[in-house]
């Protein structure tokens, strides 16, 4: 009897370890444990490369070697990025953090101080460039209808571009006034809550609601992925969900094609800072533009705030 039940109960906490791994390994989105995984890796064979180190367990000497070394052709960022890596490492197997050490915190604040190259950042795509895409686009094409779609919600939605693309038919609802739109996960919210946002019909061509609406129309698409690949034959690839990477070439594209000055500049982000942007331009409030675009940060979405802040009274204009 004695042996039937610690045979129970190794049964039962095998069952509880593998649980508690699997929620472990749910913790990150796959992009984001790629990007650890592939930090660590370059961390690993950086502390081969220089023999004296172990990479895990580390230690602080260690990190902090490693991130005056990665300071030389590193941006901040990316350093930032590895030591959450390392740290990430060493707590999934049990280790002590080196990077919470005081050495890798002075190391770094060192770093921030000496790289005096601002972080170079996507220029924002405002709602005239982008009425004037719309305008070059042809809707007898299907592709040119998916990229309306894509364009027209990506900007006044706000989404990332990983969120833009994770839609589903059933996460948008029309209504009378517009559309509400469920992005049920995002960079920021990694436990899946979920948000709400909410876009207005609008007009001149470029109406978001409208130009969903006609893309899964016309692309034969009732459920399922929102936008997905259209092939060489000009035909929709139902439940082939694009990539956060097409965004960037379909802005990119469609902006050089549409003749818009500093297309070079422009990335997939380039939709959601416009929306930010082009809002503050508009007088918007802070507090309603963090409520579309789902910033939780106030120091990025007050440099859109900033740099719409340059053009608004400016004192040069009509001056010559």
């Amino acid at each position: 009897m004695l042996l039937a039940t610690q045979q129970t109960t190794e049964s039962t906490l095998a069952a509880l370890a593998s649980r508690v791994e699997f929620y472990v390994n749910s913790a990150a989105s796959d992009a984001t444990k790629r990007a650890y995984a592939s930090d660590m890796r370059q961390f690993q064979e950086w502390c081969t490369g220089k023999v004296v180190f172990d990479s895990l367990p580390s230690t602080p000497g260690a990190v902090a070697c490693y991130v005056a070394d990665l300071a030389e052709t590193k941006k901040v960022s990316s350093i930032e990025r590895a030591l959450v890596a390392i740290r990430k490492a060493h707590e999934v197997a049990g280790h002590a953090d080196p990077t919470d050490a005081r050495v890798v915190r002075e190391a770094m604040k060192g770093i921030r101080r000496r790289k005096t190259v601002a972080q170079k950042k996507a220029a924002p795509l405002l709602a005239s460039p982008l009425k004037t895409i719309v305008a070059t686009l042809d809707l007898d094409r299907l592709k040119d209808l998916r990229d309306r779609a894509l364009l027209c919600l990506g900007f006044t939605t706000g989404m990332r571009r990983s969120e833009l693309v994770a839609l589903d038919c059933e996460d948008i609802r029309p209504n009378e006034r517009g559309a509400s739109i469920t992005i049920r996960r995002s960079k920021t919210d990694q436990e899946g809550a979920g948000r709400e946002v909410a876009v207005c019909y609008g007009g001149n061509g470029a109406c978001p609601v409208k130009a969903v609406s006609e893309w899964l129309a016309a692309a034969g698409i009732a459920s399922g992925p929102v936008f997905v690949e259209v092939n060489r034959h000009g035909k929709a690839s139902v439940g082939k969900r694009l990539t956060a990477q097409v965004v960037r070439t379909v802005v990119k594209s469609r902006a050089e094609a549409a003749g818009i000055v500093g297309f070079e500049n422009l990335s997939g982000h380039s939709l959601r800072a416009g929306l930010a942007t082009q809002a503050a331009l508009n007088g918007a409030q802070e507090r309603d533009i963090a409520k579309q675009t789902g910033h939780k940060s106030e120091k990025i979405l007050r440099g859109y705030i900033r740099q719409a802040d340059l053009w608004q009274n400016n004192v040069t204009e009509g001056l010559l």
